[in-house]
């Protein structure tokens, strides 16, 4: 190498060191002033200018046990609602033998009956085995509504494709899910 290359890479360097000096000694200043100015603005106020929160004032609420249980069996009466009246339709007879025979078969086919998943039903007092015995009953809104005279918690739905042909009760007190079908959707 010749000494004016040594010399020109010596100049060089001389000239980018002190060209950068005065790059950093501009830029720095310049990039802390937006940074801070950047913060300034996204931050919004600083929090020792913002007035101090007052404390919110919570009202106790206290309720006596007979409220309590008022509210409860509102509540319980509104998930389940009153059961309905099953209207019997009667047909004029045509002949005496037939229509009785046609009655009878109308009036079983609209009887509720407990389901099983296989499709094979019982009748409503094979219950009393898991529940003790409640008493009679005809309508799975009925045996809701005895279940919650007995302080059961218990919920009625209706889940056939057709309305009131398969309804399921819940009571998840008793770990109790049962359903129930009309007489001519047995197998």
């Amino acid at each position: 190498m010749s000494l004016d290359a040594i010399t020109d890479k010596k100049v060089f360097v001389y000239f980018m060191e002190k060209s950068m000096s005065k790059m950093r000694w501009t830029f720095c200043p310049l990039l802390s002033i937006l940074m801070l100015a950047t913060l300034a603005v996204a931050g919004g106020v600083a929090p020792g200018e913002e007035a101090p929160q007052q404390p919110e004032v919570v009202e106790k609420v206290t309720r006596t046990p007979a409220q309590t249980s008022a509210a409860v069996s509102k509540a319980r009466q509104a998930v389940v609602p009153p059961p309905q009246p099953v209207v019997k339709r009667s047909t004029p007879p045509r002949s005496a033998a037939p229509a009785q025979s046609k009655t009878s078969a109308q009036v079983d086919k609209n009887s509720w009956l407990l389901g099983s998943r296989e499709g094979e039903c019982a009748p409503l007092s094979s219950t009393n085995r898991k529940t003790g015995n409640i008493g009679t009953f005809s309508t799975p809104q009925e045996f809701a509504k005895k279940m919650q005279q007995r302080g059961h918690q218990s919920f009625v739905l209706d889940i056939g494709d057709v309305r009131d042909q398969v309804v399921r009760v819940k009571v998840p007190d008793m770990d109790l899910d049962l359903t129930f079908v009309r007489a001519g959707m047995c197998r």
